[in-house]
């Protein structure tokens, strides 16, 4: 699968959309201030709805991404900043990591199963509507941050260092608690929602990135294997600019120059296509 990805990489990636999620971020603030003047116009023209989708509003199915943040008071202005700032360093930080062309697959792969997720809901169940819009998507990606940063730290209340992997399994018993009391309640539509985004953070990482390559026995043959190429015992022809793998080392793999690059930057074929280009 992996291949196949660099495959679609190489063929569209020269679609993706840089900075995505600062996009995604104009487009949540907006919304939300629009939503401070005129409280419904979301509920009433934009939210998915499939009822109106299939008496003609067709735009539904794009612009339920605009569900705004509900904003009552000091302390909802502030979780909202620093919301956006969460969203802002855990996208560019999975781009980063990513490169442009899979995180803007992830993001839009997330969108298009919410859309399918909540018309089967409609189709089985007969419930036509939706309101949350991107918010367990955006939170999926604070699972994908870390899967890939386990061992970061974070401050809660700014002073409780805590790691990021136990901040993951925390949140996780939290949605497995809200999903069940949406299920009580009957907001079945919300608990679609959460599995979805939950899946598709599992599919992607499962199907194109491989769960296993995370584990704690991959990542102590990877810091292994990083010293040993810090370690080299020769001259070496070609060296990856971002792993540091060689021909030496890796014969198996290609390397080739990056012509995007300012500078002579070299990439194996696992980072060709995935880099973020140095200007």
């Amino acid at each position: 699968m992996q291949n196949f990805l660099l495959k679609m990489e190489k063929k569209f990636g020269r679609f993706a959309i840089p900075n995505l999620i600062n996009y995604f971020i104009i487009l949540y603030v907006g919304s939300t201030v629009i939503s401070m003047v005129t409280p419904f116009i979301y509920y009433a023209y934009l939210a998915l709805d499939f009822r109106a989708i299939a008496a003609g509003q067709v735009w539904r199915l794009f612009t339920f991404i605009l569900a705004p943040a509900s904003l009552n008071g000091f302390f909802d202005i502030l979780f909202f900043v620093i919301t956006i700032h969460i969203y802002y360093l855990f996208g560019h930080s999975l781009e980063n990591i990513w490169g442009s062309f899979q995180f803007n697959l992830y993001f839009f792969s997330g969108i298009i199963l919410t859309v399918l997720g909540e018309l089967v809901l409609y189709l089985t169940l007969g419930i036509p509507t939706y309101y949350g819009g991107m918010n367990y998507l955006y939170q999926s990606m604070f699972f994908a941050f870390c899967t890939l940063f386990p061992e970061e730290r974070f401050l809660i209340y700014f002073v409780f260092p805590i790691k990021a992997k136990v901040l993951a399994i925390l949140d996780a018993i939290l949605l497995v608690v809200q999903m069940i009391q949406y299920l009580v309640v009957g907001y079945y539509a919300y608990s679609v929602a959460i599995v979805i985004a939950m899946l598709n953070f599992l599919i992607f990482f499962y199907w194109y990135k491989g769960l296993s390559r995370f584990s704690p026995r991959q990542q102590k043959r990877r810091r292994d294997f990083r010293k040993q190429v810090s370690r080299p015992t020769g001259i070496t022809k070609h060296k990856c600019a971002i792993c540091g793998r060689t021909e030496e080392t890796n014969p198996e793999l290609m390397f080739r120059f990056c012509s995007k690059c300012n500078g002579n930057y070299e990439y194996c074929q696992d980072h060709l296509f995935t880099h973020q280009h140095i200007k």
